[in-house]
Order: C-alpha cells, then sequence, then structure tokens
C-alpha cells in the first residue's frame, strides 16, 4: 500500500494531524507543571537584564502602534528578539510566567517531535525518559537564549524535513510562514547559530529535487533572518551587539601573556579603541575564567563594545596581533578551544542560579521545597553524569562513533544522524570562534541533539538485537 504524504488536501498540515493531539497535551502538562514548580522559571544576571528590556521594548512597541515612536537602544551583550515575545508576555498578562510557559511547552514539544521523527523503537519509552531526565526537564524553563534557538532548529528540521512532501499552495504558505517563524527565533535568540545555514542548504540540495522543494525553505529561512533586523528597527528598538568580546579577551590574554618586556610594548594596544588606559586597566583585570572579569567593568565594556564600527576595529586589531605575535595568539585560541570542549577541565554550570540578586521576589517567585528540589536535580544530574555532559569532547566522539556505524551499516536513518550530528558540530564550532566563557549553558543545544541522537541509535541496536534473538 501507498504511504500517504503527511501533507495531503484530506488530511490536513502534519502539524494538526489528529494522531498529534497527545503530543501537544503531553507538552503542554509537562510544561505547565514545570512553570508552576519554578515559577517563574530559572533566571541568572542575563535574564533580569532580559526582562527588563523586554518592558522596554513592549513601550516602544505600544508607542510605535499608537503614532508616538520613540527611539530604545539596547547596548548590551545580548539580543534583543528574546525581549520581544518577553514583551508579548508581558503586554499580554502583566508578567513574563507566559513566556516561562511557552518556552517549555515549544520545548518539550521539540524533543517529542525530534524523537518521533527519529523513531527508534521503543520510542515512546525514550520520550518518557528524556522528559523525566533533570537535564531536559531542568532546562525547559530556564531563561537562557540557547534554549530558545534550540527549540527554532529542531523546528527547521522537522519542517526541512517535510519539504518533499506533496503540499497544496495553501499548505505551502503555511509552511513558508513555519520556516520563517523558526528561523526568526533560531537566529534572533543566538547569532552563532547563523553556522547551521550551510548544513540545512547542503541536507535539501542533497534530499530534494525542483526549486520549490529546493528554493522555497530556503528563501522562508532568509525571510526570517530578515525579521530579525527588521522587526526591532519598525519598532524603533537599537540593538548593537558586542561580538568583539571574545576577541578583545584572547587579544589580553595573550599580551598578558607574554614576556614583561614584550608586554611592556602592548600596554596601550588598544587604547586607541576604547580610550587612553583602557588597555592597562583591562590586563589588570582580566582573567583566563571569563570574559565577564571585564566586560562589566568601565575601561573596556558591552556598552563600549557595541559602539558602531568598534567590531570592524577590533577584527583589525586581532589581524595585526596575529601578525606580530603568531604563537602567543594562537596559544590562547588553541586553549581556550581546548578548555571549552572539555578536554582538561570541566565547564561551569553556576549560571543555572537559584535567587541571584536575590531578585526573584520581584516577580514573585515559588520559594519552595519543590521549586528548591527542581533546581537542586538539574545541578545534581550534571554532577553525576558530569564526566559526559560536561566534556564536549566525549559526547562528540561517541556520537560520530555511532553514526559512522549506522553509515556503514546502511541504515536507512543514517542522512538524519548525520544532519543532527553536523549541526550540533556547527552549532558549537560557532561558539568556539568567539569564546567568552567555559560554560554549559554554550554547549547544551548540542548537547541535546547528541543526546537524543544517542538514545535514539542505542534504541534501533537494542531492537535489532531483540528481533535477532526472536529468530
Amino acid at each position: 500500500m501507498q504511504k500517504q504524504p503527511s501533507f495531503s488536501p484530506r488530511r490536513g498540515p502534519r502539524l494538526f494531524r489528529a494522531d498529534l493531539a497527545p503530543l501537544w497535551a503531553w507538552s503542554a502538562a509537562l510544561a505547565l507543571l514545570c512553570t508552576l514548580i519554578s515559577y517563574p522559571g530559572i533566571w541568572y544576571s542575563d535574564s533580569f537584564v532580559r526582562v527588563t528590556t523586554g518592558g522596554a521594548v513592549l513601550n516602544a512597541v505600544v508607542k510605535a502602534l499608537t503614532g508616538h515612536r520613540i527611539v530604545v537602544e539596547t547596548f548590551n551583550a545580548f539580543s534583543v528578539i528574546p525581549s520581544f515575545f518577553m514583551a508579548a508576555s508581558l503586554g499580554l498578562t502583566g508578567h513574563v510566567a507566559l513566556y516561562t510557559f511557552a518556552q517549555a511547552f515549544a520545548f518539550f514539544a521539540a524533543l517529542f517531535l525530534l524523537i518521533r521523527e527519529l523513531d527508534p523503537p521503543y520510542r515512546r519509552a525514550q520520550s518518557v525518559l528524556y522528559a523525566l531526565s533533570p537535564v531536559f526537564y531542568g532546562a525547559s524553563v530556564y531563561y537562557e537564549a540557547n534554549i530558545g534557538s534550540l527549540v527554532g532548529l529542531i523546528a527547521l528540521v522537522l519542517l526541512f524535513r517535510r519539504a518533499g512532501e506533496e503540499q497544496t499552495r495553501g499548505e505551502r504558505a503555511a509552511s513558508f510562514l513555519l520556516v520563517a517563524l523558526a528561523s526568526f527565533v533560531t537566529f534572533g535568540y543566538r547569532a552563532n547559530a547563523l553556522t547551521v545555514i550551510p548544513v540545512l542548504a547542503v541536507y535539501l540540495f542533497r534530499t530534494r529535487r525542483g526549486w520549490a522543494r529546493r528554493g522555497l525553505p530556503l528563501l522562508a529561512m532568509a525571510f526570517g533572518l530578515l525579521m530579525v533586523k527588521l522587526v526591532p528597527w519598525a519598532f524603533g528598538v537599537q540593538s548593537l551587539s558586542n561580538g568583539a568580546t571574545g576577541f578583545v579577551w584572547e587579544m589580553v590574554t595573550a599580551i598578558q601573556r607574554l614576556d614583561p618586556a614584550e608586554q611592556a610594548e602592548y600596554q596601550d594596544y588598544l587604547d586607541d579603541v576604547f580610550g587612553e588606559g583602557a588597555t592597562r586597566a583591562v590586563l589588570a583585570t582580566s582573567t583566563e575564567v571569563s570574559a565577564n572579569d571585564f566586560m562589566w567593568g568601565e575601561a573596556i565594556n558591552a556598552g563600549k563594545m557595541s559602539a558602531p564600527g568598534v567590531m570592524g576595529r577590533v577584527t583589525g586589531k586581532y589581524l595585526r596581533l596575529l601578525r606580530e605575535k603568531p604563537l602567543a595568539l594562537l596559544g590562547v585560541k588553541l586553549d581556550f578551544v581546548r578548555r571549552a570542549m572539555g578536554i582538561g577541565e570541566t565547564l561551569d554550570d553556576s549560571e543555572y542560579d537559584y535567587n541571584r540578586w536575590n531578585g526573584m521576589g520581584e516577580y514573585g517567585f515559588n520559594d519552595s521545597l519543590q521549586r528548591r528540589a527542581f533546581h537542586a536535580s538539574y545541578l545534581r544530574a550534571h554532577d553525576v553524569f558530569g564526566f559526559y555532559t560536561r566534556h564536549p569532547w566525549l559526547p562528540f566522539l561517541v556520537t560520530l562513533a555511532m553514526v559512522l556505524t549506522e553509515h556503514f551499516r546502511k541504515s536507512r536513518k543514517r542522512g538524519l544522524y548525520a544532519l543532527l550530528l553536523w549541526l550540533a558540530v556547527f552549532y558549537y564550532g560557532a561558539y568556539l570562534a568567539v569564546i567568552v566563557g567555559f560554560e554549559l549553558r554554550f554547549f547544551y543545544p548540542a548537547l541535546f541533539l547528541l543526546l537524543t541522537l544517542d538514545g535514539a541509535i542505542l534504541l534501533e541496536w537494542i531492537g535489532l538485537g531483540v528481533r535477532r534473538l526472536r529468530k
């Protein structure tokens, strides 16, 4: 019997199929439970800034819609798109708890849909096991931009997988808008996610035929990426990212490692960019733990690194130092990459905070035994399994071996396995290019993809073994 397409005039778009109703219901139930327990969510320092920015964005949107346009400038280290969604939550309910629920719902739905797409034996068991794991449910309500970007990325994968199916015009229009929205979220939440575009493009060109099945998804993704710039501009929100932070940190660290005589030559190396005395001040305060040690100070901070034209000037300084002191700068880069990969060092998870600055009381947070247990369970899980989750080189290596095994075994799903592995590599690879700290939260999207993929392949092998035993 010929398999009916998931998108057909009779059955409707895949997202609204009746057999997916339990998935949406379980996602909503789990999201509601996690929201109530962690109310209003798990925050850290960046989260407070994003919520505050959300209030300013809401004001800008209201002013723009009423014909009284204002300009809101956000000179900080954060992408502004998450604050737009927080502004929507504030506007609809007066609180950000709705945002928490929406993120958790999208997170669980993305997890279940991805497992469904992988379709291993006993996939329901994998879904239950993963949903009840602190490594997963603990991240669902975490106010961290990588979580939103991960959800958008999984949505792009699922929608691109549907690109080869027969669709009506209405379904094509709906797919176009969904891809654009997923793109808007993925790249609006984390700029480093841009590196996955070539992976998705290559996947389309290798697996699809015809301009509609190749070109329309890419066009929709480009449209969503364009909206990342146009939406803030339309409402008068000016967001200047400090993408230069990683380069500045590497240069400062390289100068600190020079011999005293050589170091003296670079005591004012960055002064023409950030002002007189800035280099000496940063050399005295910066450490090799995190860029946070200087980026919130007075000499060189997030605001100064976000100023127009600074990124280009810092890049020029970086290339000049690379020419003059290649061994010193490359030594720092290799050391930072090694530490970010967890080689000889464990990734830090201190940003998963319980009540930073004692500021959660303002938002009526649920300071209960349940919330403390919820928070502690996530950290405890990474302590117990930290040998794997906090050392990125190991999950990458294990998953690579499993995917290669499936490739040589000529598994029918080897294309999807390879796609997810490459997405994890390129997503975290972009962060390795501009490292600002050695923290688990930056690795989490790649870890999520790798763990989900590992579980599916392992169940495939278990299922294969069971079938052989039965024979």
